[in-house]
């Protein structure tokens, strides 16, 4: 197996060095400096073992906006760092939110909507998709956050 080397640009945060120092390699994972002052990336298709190793390597708490199954995947694996997970935007659905840490919304749209409120400082906003619109999903996510920066 090829191993892939990351090479992530540290925007003045901690959290990529995070992720660098990780043994192997974290192929989709993208830095796209920092939202809300929240260190920000996204991540297509992650593994979701590399992705509790990943989380265990952030300095700070993680708001994670994702889909059904890899949210899902991941807490229903009671992985030891889902501690580290502030809140969970679920998008693609729309259930009644069933706990505290997880809030269910239609579209990417309306997570983006609710990152205003959610927002914490030090921390980190994570994006995943690995869903059939995960191509989408993720370059929708991230021409919002670089239109952003470019207007703030």
């Amino acid at each position: 197996m090829n191993k892939k080397k990351l090479h992530i640009k540290s925007k003045g945060s901690n959290s990529g060095k995070a992720a660098h120092t990780l043994k192997g390699a974290i192929p989709s994972m993208k830095p796209l400096g920092k939202y809300l002052g929240m260190d920000t990336f996204s991540w297509h298709n992650p593994d979701l073992e590399l992705l509790e190793k990943t989380i265990a390597s952030f300095p700070f708490d993680l708001l994670w906006v994702g889909n059904e199954n890899e949210i899902k995947g991941f807490l229903d694996k009671n992985y030891v760092v889902e501690t580290k997970i502030n809140r969970c935007i679920v998008y693609g659905l729309c259930i009644d939110n069933c706990s505290n840490k997880i809030i269910s919304v239609p579209s990417i749209r309306e997570a983006i909507n609710h990152l205003n409120k959610l927002t914490f400082k030090p921390g980190i906003l994570l994006f995943t998709a690995s869903d059939s619109d995960s191509e989408f999903s993720i370059r929708f996510f991230e021409k919002y956050i670089s239109e952003t920066h470019l207007n703030q």
